[in-house]
């Protein structure tokens, strides 16, 4: 069940994931509401703009699931943003919440999508799977191992290895 339905109300203080059109490509934030209106949502946290999946898309290599992520981005299928090039940055802006597709995520969703941003780690399995000869490809493998293991929080180290698993890196 999608826990925006079993929770009628945002408040303030609760977790979002937000994907809106953006300067004609798509633009997701992760962020908590810290002001809230019936029309606008103010929220403090991180976007992400998924440039290499859009490339991906646009050059005709990106048909099926990854052009259905891009066309409905969510908090479950967004992996698929994150493990591409992408742009990111800190978050402070009103949303129009007519305007935007704003869902309610869980504070551990959260962090997770955050570590993902704050530990740099699209770039790091960009690099692993765009990787264009064996030893390039193993260099970077070792780099993102030694990434995954540098990782003390729980959650995000369990959702990596899931990931490098199903991308058949590991």
């Amino acid at each position: 069940m999608n826990m925006q339905f079993r929770r009628n109300k945002m408040k303030v203080g609760d977790y979002v994931f937000v994907s809106q059109k953006y300067s004609e490509k798509i633009r997701v934030v992760i962020g908590r509401i810290i002001g809230l209106t019936d029309s606008v949502a103010r929220i403090s946290g991180s976007y992400i703009i998924p440039i290499g999946l859009m490339e991906k898309v646009s050059s005709g290599r990106g048909e099926g699931r990854p052009k259905e992520v891009l066309e409905s981005p969510d908090p479950d299928n967004c992996i698929f943003m994150l493990i591409d090039n992408v742009e990111t940055g800190n978050f402070d802006e009103e949303i129009n919440r007519n305007s935007s597709k704003i869902r309610w995520i869980n504070e551990e969703r959260f962090h997770i999508l955050d570590g993902w941003i704050k530990e740099n780690l699209p770039e790091i399995f960009a690099n692993v799977l765009k990787a264009t000869s064996h030893e390039d490809r193993m260099q970077a493998r070792a780099i993102l191992l030694e990434k995954m293991n540098s990782i003390y929080e729980r959650d995000l180290k369990d959702h990596m290895y899931a990931v490098a698993r199903s991308t058949k890196v590991l």
